[in-house]
């Protein structure tokens, strides 16, 4: 009896690894590097990333404790973020979690726990100003589940998504600002992944992070969406790793560089000495 265990035990091992780690695929981008992110900063508040965007001169990183560091030239520097009041964001109301390059040193970043978006003075840090919530659908996300992801889209739109839609074959919600109020719409969800990051290329198309977790690891998945007439449409799969391919990837910049065009993503390590704060940077390939 217990040779036969053993056999059953050992077909279940050899099914759930041979699918492990035959579980990732890519169509349309490369691998290129994984470099850890600034290691020779000292920073104690540096960690924790969870929004990244570029405005192609420098580098914006934003951590889940509300701090905002921009790196340009190899030189980094960080702010906390502050009210318009000039005071640091109490700790119930600093879950910053997307991050969007406006221009002109102003950035919009999305929150948890208080779901709201406002959009920062990058240099000091201090709020500019409070976008008005669509208060009744915010006030509905999970504590632990809002606005996770956040773009700027072709015509300046602010384009955030939701982490959790409440159910496995209900559409993530997207809320669209497009200058005076919130409307909705939604991307489709497929598995288990979360979304945790977006940004728009200059292809002017939708890019989604998404991020699932097991016992080994973290996975991680790109989706790319064209956007027509405000609305995400013809979805495509670019890149689902396998579990433990790369950390907790939670904000990605899509952008061109010499002519090509890459995505970086960012790693979240839970300010925890196993897991480390990483970019990733893959390659689109042409058509």
């Amino acid at each position: 009896m217990r040779w036969r265990f053993a056999v059953a035990l050992g077909a279940i091992f050899t099914a759930v690894g041979g699918w492990y780690w035959q579980s990732g695929s890519s169509n349309g981008v490369d691998f290129v590097r994984a470099t850890a992110a600034f290691e020779a900063f000292d920073d104690e508040n540096f960690g924790g990333l969870s929004g990244y965007d570029t405005d192609g001169q420098a580098r914006y990183l934003l951590t889940d404790r509300g701090y905002l560091y921009t790196a340009s030239d190899g030189v980094i520097s960080g702010v906390v973020l502050r009210g318009q009041n000039g005071k640091p964001l109490a700790p119930k109301y600093r879950d910053s979690e997307g991050l969007a390059v406006l221009g002109n040193g102003a950035v919009a970043i999305s929150f948890e726990g208080k779901h709201r978006v406002a959009l920062y003075d990058s240099l000091s840090g201090v709020m500019l100003d409070d976008v008005p919530p669509l208060a009744e659908s915010f006030a509905r996300l999970g504590s632990n589940s809002g606005l996770e992801a956040l773009a700027v889209g072709p015509t300046g739109e602010l384009v955030a998504i939701s982490e959790r839609s409440g159910a496995s074959t209900r559409p993530y919600p997207v809320f669209v600002f497009e200058g005076a109020a919130w409307r909705r719409t939604s991307i489709p969800r497929h598995g288990a992944f979360l979304p945790v990051g977006a940004d728009f290329g200059p292809d002017g198309r939708l890019y989604v992070l998404e991020r699932d977790y097991l016992l080994s690891g973290f996975r991680s998945r790109i989706r790319r969406f064209d956007w027509r007439g405000g609305e995400p449409v013809g979805e495509e799969i670019l890149l689902q790793t396998r579990f433990g391919r790369h950390g907790n990837l939670e904000g990605i910049a899509v952008f061109e560089e010499g002519g090509e065009r890459f995505i970086e993503m960012v790693s979240d390590n839970n300010f925890l000495p196993i897991q480390a704060s990483e970019i990733v940077r893959y390659r689109l390939k042409t058509p």
